[in-house]
């Protein structure tokens, strides 16, 4: 019975289309609005609509690259003035939106984006993170970096929290955020 409680029914008898409609008058106005299952006029892609503005929003809320920090990087790289100004180029003026089906959203500039789809994003991204330093043995993979600090046996002194000062100034002063949700750490012994 309540598996299928949440079926439309074209054989509902009048008195419980009746309370179906009633329930509905009450219940709509108080429901989350995040909500898009089993309500009248929402569907899945009104959800993956959703979903997206809310992406949109938070990418546009936090600008991903300082351009002017990242060509300042560059100019470092003895690059032609002419291929900057053409990078620059490239990287102004950026527009993205989003389809669904036969809906399509509104414009949305990019600001401190990197362009999807070719290696001169990635590439960029490099140069931005290539000074990134903090005293201890650092390995970088794009955007995920590993911090080691070696401690022998009979050493009780870590330094690795100042290592990790080191990171969150060097994030602040380039314009970037160190996303603590997917930050570990590690211990491990050879005895």
């Amino acid at each position: 019975m309540i598996s299928g409680l949440y079926h439309s029914s074209h054989a509902l008898p009048k008195y419980e289309s009746i309370v179906e409609k009633w329930f509905r008058f009450f219940i709509e106005p108080h429901l989350d609005n995040c909500q898009f299952g089993c309500r009248k006029s929402r569907s899945t892609t009104h959800a993956l609509i959703a979903i997206l503005h809310t992406w949109m929003t938070a990418l546009d809320s936090h600008d991903l690259v300082d351009h002017n920090i990242l060509f300042t990087k560059l100019s470092k790289y003895n690059i032609s003035n002419f291929l900057l100004l053409c990078f620059a180029s490239y990287l102004t003026n950026r527009q993205q939106r989003v389809r669904v089906n036969s809906s399509v959203s509104t414009f949305k500039n990019l600001k401190g984006a990197m362009p999807q789809g070719s290696w001169l994003g990635p590439l960029a991204f490099l140069v931005l993170i290539d000074d990134l330093s903090t005293g201890c043995p650092l390995h970088k993979y794009v955007d995920d970096t590993t911090l080691s600090e070696l401690v022998q046996p009979k050493e009780l002194d870590t330094h690795i929290l100042t290592y990790l000062a080191d990171l969150l100034t060097w994030a602040a002063l380039n314009g970037m955020e160190i996303n603590t949700s997917k930050t570990k750490n590690g211990t491990w012994s050879s005895g």
